[in-house]
């Protein structure tokens, strides 16, 4: 048997499980649809906290990377995350003090998501990473209009 994996989003009304995508909006809420909810050039998403949830038969998952695998960015446009939030706020749409960094473009050599506040943490039955936190920033410089779809891969070892 193998772990089963999916991403869960945590906001200000709590949790949402299996999530099918990441979308980022003007309003805290998971699968969101943008066009409802569009971002103005020059400001920001609402943060997403998300982590990865592991369930059924494995003995240990470890070595958490995140990454955008694909998508390009538009003008003025980046996004910002952290792999390493163990305690829940809540989402903001001013500038983020928690995704500080630069999201990945390239799977990361190690590590780069905690479990238990480490880079070295494992799971040995069901749970999940701490949080991932991620949000759209622009400038006035963006585009009117959708930007680029993007797609984020977590990738883990599994014993």
């Amino acid at each position: 048997m193998a772990a089963t994996f999916s991403f869960a989003e945590r906001n200000n009304s709590g949790w949402t499980g299996s999530i099918a995508n990441l979308n980022f909006g003007s309003t805290d809420s998971a699968e969101l649809t943008p066009l409802d909810y569009p971002i103005t050039a020059g400001s920001n998403s609402y943060e997403k906290w998300i982590v990865g949830s592991f369930s059924g038969t494995f003995t240990k998952i470890d070595n958490i990377r995140f990454w955008k695998s694909s998508g390009t960015y538009v003008t003025g446009e980046v996004i910002k995350w952290t792999g390493s939030e163990t305690t829940f706020s809540t989402p903001t749409q001013n500038t983020s003090t928690v995704a500080v960094g630069s999201v990945p473009e390239s799977e990361p050599a190690s590590a780069n998501v905690t479990i238990g506040g480490s880079l070295t943490g494992s799971l040995t039955a069901t749970g999940s990473t701490d949080y991932i936190v991620l949000q759209l920033q622009t400038t006035t410089s963006t585009p009117a209009g959708a930007v680029n779809q993007k797609e984020f891969t977590l990738a883990y070892d599994e014993i």
